[in-house]
């Protein structure tokens, strides 16, 4: 989920559709009809080699293809009170840890692979139980075919409206073969974030709301979501919200009470207060800048002094106003102002 939090919105698209190429004509129907044929390759170049005999599986794990050496099953089946199989997001990390191996092995290989490991870890009541899951993802991957992908405008950007009528197309799809259990299970965190991600658009694009206003409606947004994502992403999102709003606010010539508000709203009161700590030692920092570069430009201009003189009376000031952590800092932003690069002064 982590690795999802910091994914864009084109990123977004592309997930809704996930599988579809794998099932349906792209690199698992090229791997089922080559594998095992001489000099056969995969859709990104490498060979596929016609691997263990799927009546040969014991646990699954034999032989794994090179993406899976080394690695560890992803997920968990795990089994209720009453010996059913336990409805969890880790049944669905483990259809995905297998299936990722498309293109290196065949379908019905990796389908194989994944029921051996089903009946090796479970008692056969909810093996079977695991199987018929199994059977119901892996056709409901193959349904994706059938839903339109949502396309950029002409001019590149996004159209929020026709990815939401993409993610209900998918969530209509998912009613067809799974139960609400299942649904909750294994695309529930998945589809709150995606909400989130296209709600958070809208309010970033909607231009009749101050960044006070956005800041607000993003704290709402983020509230909404289950803990587990909120916790997770907290770090990032509040950063992103905080530096797009900020510069907003800027460009709008906003209030300091304005910008107080914003703040409050992403990130609380108290870190507020250590960002405007935080402006208020940026602004000390930039006025001694600002006095120190007056006073090297005079020293620097003065032709009655020799090059060494001016060097050493530089050194000299330098060291005065600045402490010796500062001076390394100082002399830095010096070569970028002589280069004549922008900085803060």
């Amino acid at each position: 989920m982590e690795k999802k939090l910091v994914l864009g919105l084109a990123a977004l698209i592309a997930l809704l559709l996930a599988g579809i190429f794998f099932f349906a004509g792209g690199p698992a129907d090229s791997a089922d009809a080559q594998a095992g044929q001489p000099g056969a390759l995969s859709a990104d170049g490498q060979p596929i080699t016609q691997g263990p005999s799927p009546d040969s599986f014991v646990t699954g794990l034999e032989q794994l293809p090179n993406s899976l050496q080394g690695t560890e099953v992803d997920g968990e089946l795990e089994v209720d009170a009453g010996g059913h199989l336990k409805i969890t997001n880790g049944v669905r990390r483990v259809f995905d840890y297998f299936l990722s191996t498309i293109g290196e092995e065949s379908l019905d290989t990796i389908v194989a692979r994944i029921k051996a490991y089903i009946r090796h870890k479970l008692p056969p009541m909810a093996a079977g139980e695991a199987e018929a899951l199994l059977d119901k993802y892996i056709a409901y991957k193959r349904g994706l075919e059938n839903v339109r992908q949502a396309q950029p405008r002409s001019d590149g950007s996004i159209d929020v409206s026709a990815v939401r009528q993409q993610m209900q197309q998918v969530q209509a799809l998912r009613t067809q073969y799974f139960s609400a259990e299942v649904i909750t299970a294994f695309f529930g965190d998945e589809d709150a974030y995606d909400r989130y991600t296209l709600d958070r658009l809208d309010v970033m694009q909607n231009k009749g709301l101050s960044p006070a206003q956005r800041a607000q409606q993003l704290a709402a947004l983020e509230a909404q979501l289950p803990v587990s994502i909120q916790e997770s992403m907290k770090t990032v999102n509040q950063y992103q919200n905080l530096e797009s709003l900020t510069a907003d606010w800027k460009k709008r010539g906003g209030s300091a009470a304005e910008l107080r508000q914003i703040r409050e709203s992403l990130v609380g009161a108290e870190a507020a207060d250590r960002l405007e700590t935080l402006d208020k030692d940026r602004a000390a920092w930039d006025q001694r800048m600002s006095s120190w570069y007056g006073e090297r430009a005079a020293i620097l201009g003065n032709t009655s002094l020799s090059e060494a003189d001016r060097k050493q009376q530089l050194a000299e000031l330098r060291n005065s106003r600045f402490s010796t952590d500062e001076r390394l800092r100082v002399e830095s932003l010096e070569r970028m102002h002589d280069r004549g690069e922008t900085v803060s002064p």
